[in-house]
């Protein structure tokens, strides 16, 4: 049986120690979004697709801005640019457009099940995206998981070697994981082969670099969820090194 390993370190410290704890399952950080009727200029807004399949959050009161589909583990973090032929658009790190704003304001999402866009129409409010603080055992035990799928994955060995932050920013660092494991699921068997270690520690901006055995993340846990690499961007970074 292949089983994952943590290597779990304090960034504030310097110190490195191994620890070895069961940890609770992560709160749901988007329980408390709500929507009620609002103006435009509100920062996080509800959008409803026009062909009734689903909606999203779009929030604007950061650099960047996030757009979280209800429903699903990942938060999109999000660059505004000026779209060809007027309006904005708002891309993903890997140059993925996922939102578009046309001259007189009507918008169009680019979901992956409609790659040529739906409309959408802002429908009201929506709190800021914002994860709930997690604790060193949370912490703990999400890097087991995510190393012990790891290690099936890639049927070896695999070691999750983490930087451990206040527990206002352990969420990040837990949704930095879960980027990590949903990456590795879609991504090619043979990108995984030699993964024997993951590493995941706070810098000044996101990164992902993989030298086919470490699988190197930079998280700014400042930024929130606008502050790691993408599942995407990952999984490109993974299958990239394989080829």
């Amino acid at each position: 049986m292949f089983r994952g390993m943590i290597l779990l370190f304090a960034a504030s410290a310097g110190a490195w120690a191994l620890t070895i704890a069961d940890g609770a399952a992560q709160s749901n950080p988007f329980d408390r979004l709500v929507s009620s009727q609002t103006g435009r200029d509100e920062p996080s807004v509800w959008f409803d697709r026009a062909d009734g399949r689903g909606r999203f959050v779009f929030d604007r009161s950061s650099q960047p801005a996030l757009v979280w589909v209800e429903g699903a583990q990942e938060v999109f973090a999000v660059q505004r640019a000026s779209a060809a032929g007027g309006g904005d658009v708002w891309v993903t790190d890997t140059e993925k457009v996922l939102l578009r704003v046309s001259r007189i304001g009507g918008w169009t999402y680019f979901p992956d099940d409609r790659p040529d866009g739906v409309a959408v129409e802002p429908m009201g409010r929506a709190h800021t995206l914002v994860a709930a603080p997690a604790s060193a055992a949370q912490l703990q035990g999400a890097a087991r998981d995510m190393a012990d799928r790891l290690a099936r994955l890639s049927r070896q060995n695999v070691r999750a070697e983490l930087a451990a932050p206040a527990p206002d920013q352990n969420a990040y660092i837990i949704d930095t994981m879960v980027m990590v494991t949903l990456a590795a699921e879609q991504a090619s068997r043979r990108s995984l082969r030699d993964l024997e270690v993951v590493r995941i520690g706070v810098g000044e901006a996101p990164r992902a670099s993989f030298d086919g055995r470490t699988l190197d993340i930079s998280v700014n846990t400042a930024l929130g969820y606008g502050g790691r690499p993408s599942a995407a961007h990952i999984r490109r970074t993974l299958e990239q090194a394989a080829s």
